[in-house]
């Protein structure tokens, strides 16, 4: 093979891969619409947006943190601490902004302990975060216990998830919101750069005088802020708050999404845009799989199948 037919493979492979997804997106938009009309209605598509809100917010936010070849399992517990300080904020007689910053303050809280664990004591960040998963969920049972804890008369907070502008439900706004701001942060601040140049070589950002260990830091605390914002939006859309939210798995939809998206696991390469075109890819598949009543045990099969076949175009590329 001629070196100008490799370098036209090569380029035809990276336009494949780099199109994959959106290729992906039609053809499974089209088999779900042939098998099921009721998939293509304004209301199962405004639905697609809505699911998918919560995951797509911890999922933007957490990008950051796969970008500098890191991994945050603490998400989950997260969300439900978060909440369950909003209630009871909420409950002490503050109105409801002081109530938001709080459950977003404990989030930037744990965010930072565990960046500062992991890029000041050098700490794998799958045991930190795996410790603080754990930690967290303790903490939120501590506060909480099991129960569910009613969010009542609280008109303003309960808008937050359940109310909607212009025909469109507000935690949809709030996560175009959240994706908006942080494609800025990630394309037009020397943060969003100093992010994918630790992932892509830790050493040589250090030695080139950045500050790899703080930038560590606010990613982890970004992320966790994120799982913050999407347990107060939780809380305020079922009208309670429990340290039972988030359950295992929650850190796996993130994660998978972010992965499926194109984001490489072991740092550098990622986009917060293509995040949110996986976290849409994955919405897609799991509501037209509700809509034909396939199994749950077929479903986890499927999604297990898509993160490892999207590992391996990672890897390809």
């Amino acid at each position: 093979m001629s070196e100008t037919t490799s370098i036209s493979v090569a380029s035809a492979w990276r336009l494949a891969a780099t199109h994959a997804l959106p290729v992906s997106i039609a053809i499974v938009v089209a088999v779900f619409a042939v098998a099921e009309p009721a998939f293509l209605t304004p209301d199962n598509l405004l639905g697609i947006v809505r699911q998918i809100a919560l995951v797509g917010i911890m999922a933007a936010a957490s990008t950051f943190v796969i970008m500098t070849g890191g991994v945050d399992l603490s998400v989950g517990p997260v969300l439900a601490l978060a909440g369950l300080v909003a209630y009871f904020v909420l409950g002490a007689g503050y109105p409801v902004p002081v109530a938001v910053l709080a459950g977003l303050g404990i989030g930037l809280f744990i965010g930072l302990l565990n960046g500062a664990a992991i890029g000041f004591l050098d700490l794998p960040p799958i045991i930190v975060t795996l410790a603080s998963l754990s930690i967290v969920r303790g903490a939120a049972l501590i506060v909480g216990g099991p129960d569910l804890h009613s969010i009542r008369d609280q008109p303003i907070y309960s808008a937050i998830g359940t109310g909607s502008l212009a025909g469109i439900p507000l935690p949809v706004w709030i996560f175009a919101a959240v994706v908006l701001l942080l494609v800025f942060v990630q394309v037009r601040t020397p943060f969003g750069l100093l992010v994918a140049a630790l992932g892509e070589n830790e050493r040589a950002a250090r030695l080139s005088g950045h500050r790899t260990r703080i930038t560590k830091m606010l990613v982890y605390g970004l992320s966790a802020t994120g799982a913050a914002l999407a347990g107060i939006v939780l809380s305020s859309q079922v009208h309670t708050a429990s340290a039972t939210y988030g359950p295992f798995g929650t850190e796996l939809d993130v994660i998978a999404a972010i992965v499926v998206g194109g984001t490489s696991i072991m740092g550098g390469n990622g986009s917060v845009v293509r995040t949110v075109v996986g976290v849409l890819f994955l919405g897609v598949v799991s509501n037209g799989m509700n809509l034909l009543n396939v199994p749950i045990d077929v479903q986890l099969i499927a999604k297990g199948a898509i993160i490892v076949v999207a590992l391996g175009l990672s890897a390809r590329r």
